[in-house]
């Protein structure tokens, strides 16, 4: 109850919206009587008046005197009994249906507004619908604040006493301060905002719908409480997220795994999302065996990448309270000294959207293990494909080396047999051994291409098993301008007679030397490549240009040109197919119909195995392509 004696401060006010409570002092005057301030301001034409109003008869004819000369709405706050009050004095209830009225006819502007708090009672919702019906706007709160009050543009009525059964309060303060009446309308239109409408709060109370409320929390003891009381009461699902280690370690500090002991029943499903599942599980198996039970199988855990975005515990039960947790210090080993502010909210969209990030978490983790365990058989089946390819190789290689080697000594047979001058004078048996010999050169020649393929697909399962120790380089210092002569005049040259190809070989190198650190097996198979797919795509009497420097040729790139000589061989041919340039180096690709499309594949591994880069490019302006390597020097 307000005495006469209380001080009264008006600029001292403090709101706390969050939690609807109010302190309000008054601190200028002491006075012994009710009459507590009289005060007229300098160059204010109405008088202003603060005082208490103890009498029941001027509390009553007051209340009526704000509601009746209000014409720029008011704002009311109490509890349901300060509706009943009104609703129990005629002639209050009937002021406020005139000054609806007066709002209806234009006669005055603004509205009538309250804020309660609405429990599920018939009789409450009864007289709810009373005020409703008549025009007046009502919101729905969980916190009242201590104060009742009421508050026109330019008067404020308030009691701090409970109106319990529609009783008439025995006193009021009023002011018509505009201090006061700022304040309390500031601190309405606060409450106003985060109030639930009161047509829906009737509905959701009707048709079962739990209460919906968001509450912040920070004081440790009180979150503590608060998430074991909510875990529980879990009914049927607890959903949790943990941010790290840490936070697994204090939970189970605090009882959170104690509790999991409780919900070990057939129906009821705990799932839990967190970094490192299996100190997790061990966390739990101890816990278990503790009390001898050596099953969880209603739990359900998936491992999620620790991110350092995610920052919070986060729990859900039953699919409709949420608590979130900030975590403030990880490294702490105390809940109380690790946790910040705490959300705790039923509502429904809150919920849901939480829930939706679990599930899709969830899934995420569901679709990760599938991909882990279909890579795991992709892997297998490529490790099973590659173990297939080596074996069939080496077995094809022994009969192809064979075949090789008898083609070569008969092609000697042959050789001595058409120069025997027995035969030459022979005409039939000339033509049938010339004919013969035939045969066999093209034996030999498809044993060799026979022979090439099987040590392509060896260089292919050496390079896929990330062997590239096992493509068997012997580095040595070699001269490089010599030993692409040397692969041209020996492997190619056939091929160049045959188009009648002009090869133009260009070096910086001083005496026309340039030393490379390089494989000399493996450089030759280098060169057999480019420069044999340079012959294959040129047109008879072209030239092939093949240039041999220290500084990078053709396009940008990442090799450090001072380490590197760069060998670029450019033709004159159709090109390289748009479709094909991006994945040139691939295994299996090919611009022609001719061909398996492993040795440009073979080629880039070999550069790179050496510490040297190959790249590709149409010419501009011309046609044709152009191949650029590079290899090591010898330092």
């Amino acid at each position: 109850m307000l005495n006469s004696d209380r001080e009264i401060d008006g600029n001292n006010r403090k709101i706390d919206v969050e939690n609807h409570s109010l302190t309000l002092d008054v601190n200028k005057n002491l006075y012994s009587s009710n009459q507590i301030q009289h005060s007229t301001e300098p160059k204010r034409l109405l008088q202003v008046d603060t005082r208490i109003i103890d009498n029941p008869v001027d509390v009553y004819s007051t209340i009526l005197g704000i509601v009746s000369k209000s014409d720029n709405g008011i704002s009311n706050c109490s509890t349901i009994g300060g509706l009943k009050m009104i609703y129990e004095n005629k002639d209050l209830f009937n002021a406020y249906v005139d000054l609806l009225s007066k709002y209806k006819e234009g006669k005055a502007k603004g509205a009538v507004r309250w804020i309660t708090h609405i429990d599920k009672n018939n009789e409450q919702i009864d007289l709810i619908n009373k005020f409703l019906n008549i025009g007046i706007e009502i919101r729905h709160v969980n916190n009242l604040p201590p104060m009742s009050f009421a508050v026109s543009d330019k008067q404020f009525q308030g009691t701090i006493e409970k109106m319990d059964q529609g009783k008439m309060f025995d006193n009021i303060l009023y002011s018509t301060e505009p201090l006061y009446i700022k304040h309390f309308q500031l601190f309405f239109e606060e409450m106003w905002r985060s109030g639930v409408d009161a047509k829906q709060r009737v509905d959701q109370i009707v048709m079962g719908v739990e209460d919906e409320y968001t509450k912040v929390f920070e004081n440790q003891l009180q979150i503590k409480n608060i998430f074991l009381e909510v875990l529980e009461n879990a009914q049927e699902e607890i959903l949790i997220i943990f941010p790290s280690l840490n936070s697994v370690k204090r939970q189970a500090e605090i009882g959170l795994f104690n509790l999991f002991k409780l919900k070990n029943q057939p129906n009821f499903q705990i799932r839990i999302l967190c970094p490192f599942v299996d100190v997790l599980k061990e966390i739990l198996l101890l816990e278990y065996s503790k009390e001898k039970v050596n099953s969880i199988a209603n739990i359900a855990i998936r491992e999620i990448v620790r991110q350092q975005s995610i920052s919070s515990i986060v729990l859900i039960t039953d699919r409709k309270n949420l608590i979130t947790i900030e975590v403030k210090d990880d490294t702490k080993e105390k809940f109380e000294g690790a946790i910040g502010f705490t959300t705790f909210s039923t509502s429904k969209p809150t919920v849901n959207s939480y829930l939706s990030i679990f599930e899709t978490l969830w899934a995420q983790t569901e679709i990760s293990d599938s991909l882990r365990i279909a890579n795991e058989k992709l892997v297998e089946s490529e490790e099973m494909e590659r173990e297939f390819i080596n074996t069939a190789a080496h077995e094809l290689r022994t009969p192809t080396q064979a075949i090789m080697g008898y083609a070569e000594l008969d092609a000697e047979v042959f050789g001595d047999l058409l120069e025997n001058p027995k035969i030459k004078s022979d005409n039939q048996l000339n033509r049938t051994i010339t004919h013969l010999q035939k045969h066999f050169e093209i034996i030999s020649r498809n044993s060799a291409r026979l022979d090439d393929l099987i040590s392509k697909l060896l260089d292919v399962s050496r390079i896929e098993s990330n062997l590239y120790n096992s493509l068997s380089l012997h580095k040595e210092g070699l001269d490089l301008v010599k030993e692409i002569k040397e692969s041209i005049n020996i492997e190619l040259n056939q091929k160049i007679r045959d188009k009648n190809i002009n090869i133009i070989l260009i070096s910086d190198g001083i005496d026309g030397q340039m030393i490379v650190n390089a494989d000399k097996s493996r450089l030759h198979q280098i060169v057999i490549n480019i420069v044999g797919n340079a012959i294959k795509f040129s047109n008879r009497n072209d030239k092939i240009d093949i240039t041999i420097r220290e500084k990078s040729l053709g396009q940008k790139n990442t090799c450090e040109e001072n380490k590197n000589i760069f060998v670029k061989v450019s033709d004159s041919g159709k090109g390289i197919s748009p479709h094909v340039l991006p994945k040139l180096f691939e295994k299996f690709v090919s611009d022609s119909d001719i061909g398996t499309g492993l040795g440009l594949y073979i080629s880039k591994n070999l550069v790179e195995a050496h510490g040297g880069k190959i790249w590709a490019y149409n010419n501009l302006g011309r046609p044709g392509s152009t191949f650029v390597f590079s290899l090591p020097k010898l330092i």
